[in-house]
């Protein structure tokens, strides 16, 4: 029997632990901020200032850790990859958040937050339709239970094709993360921290353009230096964070870990918003927490 007092079999988190537990917490949270933001933010505008706000987070952590990218040659990225960093910056960058926003500022956060966990199933059909990957039955049964739990928060519960918007929305917003995944994880001729800078300059250059062409209302310092501060800490410092954890730990065990991110989102909607969520919500939310569970196992057991 280990005594209470023997420390000595405790050891600290180790630094990839700690840096992929921060970037899920700081990813899951940003999801109920939005929707607060959404009331004074045009959601275009909304996108080129997170975009912002990403990119400064970005290169200011490249700036600290001293990153040198001298040695990148940019000869050897194929016209592929070129292709797959202007793809990675369309979707990504602009064409996802924008849809994205757009149905969050008319359906609830908390049902926003467990849909959200659509994206792990569209990174893996797209992963497996387009590029052969081999599925397992475990990994297809969770995703079988997210499908199911996303069709029902979507369904409006009158006829068979009574669909939400927003839901719908959402899951399309998922899609597009899903094939922004696979355009990012066939980028090996360079390194992420540049393609995420890359991608949120470039977004966001092109998210601004929209909107002085559209002439989008500013919506005062207040709002606007909050959204930085996420688009800072959740989209730029924490992705970063994200791909610093993969790089160390593994992409299997890291993505296990950072499948909490939607449901550490839905748990701070429900504490900070009292918005009526329905029977769906909780029939469906079963649903995921079994798919999520399902792949937290098989990815740490794929890696033990």
């Amino acid at each position: 029997m280990l005594s209470i007092m023997d420390c000595s079999r405790w050891q600290r988190i180790p630094a990839p632990v700690a840096a992929i537990i921060a970037a899920t917490v700081l990813f899951g949270i940003a999801t109920p901020f939005l929707k607060i933001l959404l009331a004074r933010i045009n959601p275009l505008l909304l996108v080129a200032i997170l975009s912002l706000g990403a990119s400064c987070g970005g290169l200011c952590w490249l700036v600290a850790c001293r990153s040198d990218f001298s040695n990148v040659a940019l000869q050897t990225v194929s016209k592929k990859e070129w292709y797959l960093l202007a793809g990675t910056v369309i979707i990504g960058g602009l064409l996802a958040p924008v849809i994205q926003l757009i149905s969050l500022a008319i359906i609830p956060a908390a049902t926003a937050s467990l849909l959200l966990n659509f994206e792990v199933v569209s990174t893996v059909l797209i992963a497996c339709v387009l590029f052969h990957e081999r599925l397992g039955r475990r990994t297809i049964a969770a995703l079988t239970a997210i499908l199911a739990g996303s069709i029902l928060l979507s369904w409006n519960g009158g006829n068979i094709f009574d669909f939400s918007i927003g839901a719908a929305g959402i899951i399309l917003s998922c899609f597009f993360w899903g094939l922004d995944n696979n355009c990012i994880g066939r980028i090996s001729s360079l390194p992420a921290e540049m393609i995420v800078v890359i991608r949120g300059i470039c977004g966001g250059s092109m998210a601004w353009v929209l909107v002085f062409l559209f002439h989008e209302p500013f919506p005062g310092w207040g709002p606007a230096i909050l959204a930085l501060a996420i688009g800072f800490l959740s989209f730029g410092f924490g992705l970063v964070l994200f791909i610093r954890a993969l790089s160390a730990m593994g992409a299997a065990r890291g993505g296990a870990i950072y499948a909490a991110a939607p449901f550490i989102g839905c748990i701070a909607s429900l504490i900070l918003f009292a918005d009526p969520l329905g029977v769906q919500f909780w029939v469906a939310l079963p649903l995921f927490i079994a798919g999520a569970l399902i792949i937290i196992r098989e990815q740490w057991e794929g890696r033990s």
